[in-house]
C-alpha cells in the first residue's frame, strides 16, 4: 500500500470520527411564553443533548448525557481506529 493511500485512508477516518462525535441536529422552537428553546443533539448515537432556553436577559443551558450511548460511541470510534491502524500499518519486508 502506498503512503498516499495510507494518508487518504487516515484523513477519511478523521472526517468520519468528527462526524461520529460532532453535533448533528438542532431543533429550535418558540414557546408560548416567548422563550426560544433549542435542543442540539450530539453524535450519530445521540450521546448528549444540549437544551438551551433564551429570553432576554436570561439564558439557561442544560446538558443531558446518555452514558450508554456515549460508551457505544467510544467503542465504535475505538473499533474504527483499530481497524484503520491495522490496515495501514507498514509491514516489515
Amino acid at each position: 500500500m502506498s503512503d498516499t493511500l495510507r494518508g487518504v485512508i487516515v484523513f477519511v477516518t478523521v472526517l468520519v470520527t468528527i462526524g461520529i462525535w460532532a453535533p448533528l441536529r438542532n431543533q429550535p422552537e418558540r414557546l408560548p411564553t416567548g422563550v426560544i428553546a433549542s435542543e442540539t443533539y450530539f453524535g450519530v448515537f445521540t450521546y448528549l443533548t444540549l437544551r438551551t432556553e433564551l429570553k432576554e436577559p436570561d439564558y439557561e443551558m442544560f446538558w443531558t448525557p446518555n452514558y450508554t450511548r456515549l460508551a457505544i460511541t467510544g467503542l465504535v470510534t475505538a473499533g474504527l481506529w483499530t481497524a484503520v491502524l491495522v490496515a495501514v500499518r507498514k509491514r516489515k519486508s
